[in-house]
């Protein structure tokens, strides 16, 4: 649920975001998110055994935290609502929720960048995101 246009706006500029270890550390642009992605899950970045593994998901149990969501080493996966199943990951801290997923193979990827401080990201606007953007073709 989004806030009201009035709601009020909270600098965290000066925030340091150590106290969440390695979240909101990375400072990058959506096309460069991309650029590591498409690295990543086309297997250019990882010798082959290293890319099994990070691939080996383990599923979330429903109601544990994301539904859908399985995990491998460092990556998430959804199957959509559409049936694509995608990669990537995501995360949030006090004033921004960056998601990036794509196909298995790095070819298509989408990466998300939300401002805002109204609690927990908009999953429901990230998966309809992905999945209007990962629809195949009617």
């Amino acid at each position: 649920m989004l806030p009201d246009a009035d709601a009020p706006i909270h600098d965290v500029t000066e925030q340091n975001p150590s106290w969440a270890f390695g979240v909101g550390e990375i400072i990058s642009t959506a096309a460069d998110l991309n650029t590591f992605l498409n690295a990543l899950l086309s297997g250019w970045l990882l010798p082959a055994a290293q890319q099994t593994e990070m691939f080996t998901m383990t599923p979330v149990p429903d109601g544990k935290w994301l539904d859908g969501y399985s995990y491998g080493l460092g990556i998430s996966s959804v199957t959509l609502p559409c049936g694509t199943t995608v990669y990537g990951h995501g995360g949030m801290i006090t004033g921004t929720w960056s998601y990036l997923y794509g196909t298995r193979d790095g070819k298509r990827i989408v990466t998300q960048n939300v401002n805002g401080d109204w609690g927990m990201p908009p999953m429901d606007l990230f998966i309809g995101v992905l999945d209007a953007a990962f629809r195949p073709a009617a």
